[in-house]
């Protein structure tokens, strides 16, 4: 072989390896593109997210700010000196207590019910 024949076949690989090298290349610059197409629609939703979700949030805040305004109008001081109306009957005594005490209950036979159970067999 000639010193030109070698350098065309030569050239001719380098030049495959060239064209190999730039489609890598080319595919990893597409796959890197379509990344960041996507980060950037998960950050468009994210923002869009964050307000929607600080709208919520300052609407709650509205709604608790107005639920403690009606009810610390609503809530009235109790009056203590009229927390009781129905004054305890004088007629009840310890007493008077003892003697409504339950009589025990006797059964046909004259026995004693509720008391003690005699299981004699």
């Amino acid at each position: 072989m000639s010193n030109s024949k070698v350098n065309i076949v030569a050239s001719l690989t380098s030049i495959n390896s060239l064209q190999a090298s730039l489609a890598t290349a080319q595919r990893r610059v597409e796959q890197g593109q379509n990344q960041v197409q996507r980060d950037s629609e998960q950050l468009a939703d994210s923002r869009r997210q964050l307000v929607k979700e600080k709208e919520q949030l300052s609407d709650t805040q509205r709604s608790t700010q107005q639920a403690q305004a009606s009810s610390q109008e609503a809530i009235k001081v109790p009056q203590l000196d009229q927390a009781i109306r129905v004054a305890v009957p004088a007629q009840l005594s310890l007493n008077t207590a003892a003697q409504a005490a339950p009589q025990p209950q006797l059964n046909s036979f004259g026995q004693s019910i509720g008391r003690l159970i005699n299981v004699t067999a």
